[in-house]
């Protein structure tokens, strides 16, 4: 029942305008094999970035590398535009799962307390 209702939502989700646009800019994005490598190089190390802040340990040359590729990927219209809907896309997901996490009871929150 549940597996079968995940499902449902997946489709829904893939049926929404969040999930179009982050579709159609990542096709954009990705068909430019140097911004599709910038991306790449650009989520592994915003995942290192966040793995260290998550350990306590903030800046270093990771974090510096991030920022200036951040930068640089916004000169691209093309990259820009999937950033933008790769957070619209997050949103939608963080926000679904909060409001799965509330439902049942469970305040995910007090983890980082």
């Amino acid at each position: 029942m549940i597996e079968t209702l995940a499902k449902e939502l997946a489709g829904e989700i893939r049926r929404s305008r969040e999930y179009e646009a982050y579709a159609a800019a990542r096709e954009k994005a990705m068909a430019d094999e140097q911004i599709a490598a910038l991306l790449r190089r650009f989520h592994r190390l915003e995942m290192t970035v966040q793995a260290r802040r998550m350990a306590g340990n903030e800046g270093g040359p990771e974090e510096e590398e991030l920022k200036k590729l951040a930068e640089l990927l916004q000169f691209s219209p093309d990259a820009a535009a999937y950033l933008m809907a790769e957070y619209s896309m997050n949103r939608l997901l963080t926000n679904t799962y909060d409001i799965i996490a509330r439902g049942v009871g469970v305040d995910f929150s007090e983890w980082g307390r």
